[in-house]
């Protein structure tokens, strides 16, 4: 799955942030994952999280917790084809990354920043 900003190539160098279903109003994790559930990856050389979708969903809110603070550093929200996330500014840590679609889907994974 690729957007025209991007070139698909790019992606090899990039690390895929695992997200799953985390629920929602329109939790189908049991049966088939929502159309609206977008890929991203955690670009280590420009410190940037970068979200790839299709435009099934108008927006995106995404929100970045440390893992050992439990704070949002981070809360935005980004267009339903994807976007990227400067993260350049966030200290060492694991942190939570957050997204949930303007069809109220919620999805969760995890990444490092070192």
């Amino acid at each position: 799955m690729c957007i025209l900003v991007y070139n698909c190539a790019l992606f090899a160098d990039f690390s895929p942030i695992v997200i799953q279903n985390g629920g929602g109003a329109h939790n189908h994790s049991e049966y088939y994952l929502p159309v609206d559930m977008p890929e991203v990856y955690f670009d280590g050389d420009n410190l940037e999280i970068v979200i790839v979708a299709e435009g099934y969903a108008d927006y995106y809110d995404v929100e970045i917790v440390s893992q050992s603070s439990m704070l949002a550093v981070i809360s935005t929200r980004v267009d339903g084809y994807g976007d990227t996330l400067d993260v350049s500014s966030l200290p060492d840590d694991d942190y939570t990354i957050i997204i949930t679609s303007s069809n109220h889907n919620v999805y969760q994974g995890t990444f490092t920043n070192y």
